[in-house]
């Protein structure tokens, strides 16, 4: 039987959850012809929006926005006045009514929470705002969606749950990744069961910040807010890239869920030596002590015998690599999800190994793209050709897209939408976790039930929604 915790008793204690109930072949049951699996609809209400955030990701997002139907974006927050007026801008240029503007020091959300007629508001702010600009929307009404991750800590994993449940607003976790057009098709082809029953899957965060210098550090020389990360922590602390995929492909919070983790990082160099390069050896940055190991391994087991790896890597020079596997008891799929185009020669590419094909005289291991047309994702069938116009003005721009087209048009119709607050917890839980076990010698870490028994029952999701609109 499960023990069902509160947030308190879970922080205050670290017993193990229970093996709970396991749903047999949930996830690789053989599901209806593609034309069938989109759900259809017509009309909804006009979303009103509140933007928090407004920086180069804000924007970016901000930007697909005003080209989406069914929408109005009202208000605008950021503590910078250039970008308010910036945005304020390219919504009257779009035709739509004047937006109000919040502009005054860190919480001004919570102002524009409290004063505005809204139905959503976004957030893309740096991380630790994340959950603060969240509880303040629900709490006064609004529905929420946030950048990744959600939360920082397990105690702001608990804080979102609960206000979503207790003032009934959905809240969803922005995860591009689990919009990639090679991620879409294995989850076709998990649900159509072509790889069998689910044994083993693998994600990876492989990126270079330090050559970005992605809010690492300020050009006067101080520190910058991902910086001030990385210095007092040790785990995966940007987990959702890699496991969200993973989360959906493996039916978690939706038959199955997280049971248990560890996690080991390597030594921590990259921060010191950039800091060194930048500013000197003398300066306070090149002396300081940075604690986020340049790369980190965390392993996980689910309640029904899945097992994940997550790698995570982002602050030594290595490319950027969103390579991900799936592994099960017909086959496996293993490479770069990215959508390169065939032509593209990447240094690996999406292969397939399905024991049906092994007797072919082309060998076992077949391309992605032998798969590809075959097991399209319906959302990429029905909404691919417009959500490529968006790759031209960023690599995730066709992504966003797609994760923010279903964000809207299923709050517009009341209905839920792809990806909720349970998804958003587990999947942000995974950074406090994983720096618990780096600190305590790859010690296990139980993972609390945030739906409190609900994944039971919670149907899967294949992410194939789509509106008439």
């Amino acid at each position: 039987m499960d023990k069902t915790y509160s947030r308190r008793d879970f922080l205050r204690h670290s017993s193990t959850i229970g093996a709970g109930l396991a749903l047999a072949n949930i996830g690789n049951a053989v599901v209806q012809a593609e034309e069938n699996s989109a759900m259809i609809s017509a009309g909804g209400k006009t979303l009103k929006i509140g933007f928090v955030g407004i920086g180069a990701r804000g924007s970016h997002l901000f930007q697909i926005l005003l080209e989406l139907n069914g929408l109005e974006i009202r208000a605008l927050c950021d503590i910078r006045e250039d970008r308010v007026q910036r945005a304020h801008r390219w919504v009257t240029e779009a035709g739509q009514p004047e937006p109000s503007g919040y502009t005054k020091g860190d919480t001004d959300f919570k102002r524009m929470c409290e004063t505005e007629d809204l139905d959503l508001v976004i957030t893309a702010t740096p991380w630790q705002w994340h959950v603060p600009v969240c509880v303040a929307a629900m709490q006064a009404g609004k529905h929420a969606a946030t950048e990744v991750p959600a939360a920082v800590t397990l105690d702001e994993c608990w804080q979102l749950v609960e206000t979503s449940e207790k003032y009934n607003r959905y809240c969803m976790m922005l995860e591009n990744y689990c919009y990639f057009r090679k991620t879409m098709t294995i989850l076709n082809m998990i649900r159509r069961g072509v790889f069998g029953e689910l044994l083993h899957c693998e994600g990876r965060t492989q990126e270079d910040w330090v050559r970005e210098n992605w809010h690492l550090f300020n050009s006067d020389g101080t520190m910058g807010w991902g910086g001030e990360h990385l210095a007092e922590r040790n785990g995966n602390t940007y987990p959702t890239h890699g496991f969200g995929p993973l989360g959906i492909w493996a039916n978690i919070n939706r038959g199955d869920r997280l049971d248990h983790l560890v996690s080991l990082s390597s030594k921590a160099c990259a921060l010191r030596l950039h800091a060194q390069a930048s500013f000197g050896k003398e300066h306070p940055l090149a002396k300081r002590t940075y604690n986020q190991g340049d790369a980190n391994i965390t392993l996980l087991r689910s309640t029904n015998g899945v097992s994940f790896t997550l790698y995570y890597g982002a602050l030594s020079p290595q490319p950027w690599s969103p390579e991900h596997k799936v592994q099960g008891t017909l086959g496996t799929c293993i490479g770069d999800m990215f959508d390169y185009g065939a032509e593209n020669t990447r240094w690996i590419q999406a292969k397939v190994y399905e024991k049906a094909r092994e007797t072919e005289t082309r060998g076992r291991w077949s391309s992605y793209w032998d798969y590809g047309e075959k097991y399209d994702h319906p959302l990429w069938k029905a909404l691919g050709s417009v959500a490529n116009k968006y790759r031209a003005r960023d690599w995730s721009g066709a992504y966003d897209y797609l994760m923010l087209y279903q964000l809207i048009n299923a709050l517009r119709r009341n209905e839920a939408p792809p990806m909720d607050v349970y998804d958003a917890a587990t999947w942000s839980a995974i950074s406090e976790l994983s720096e618990r076990s780096v600190a305590n010698k790859s010690s296990l870490q139980d993972f609390p039930d945030f739906t409190k028994g609900k994944w039971k029952t919670n149907a899967p999701t294949d992410l194939s929604q789509v509106w008439n609109v």
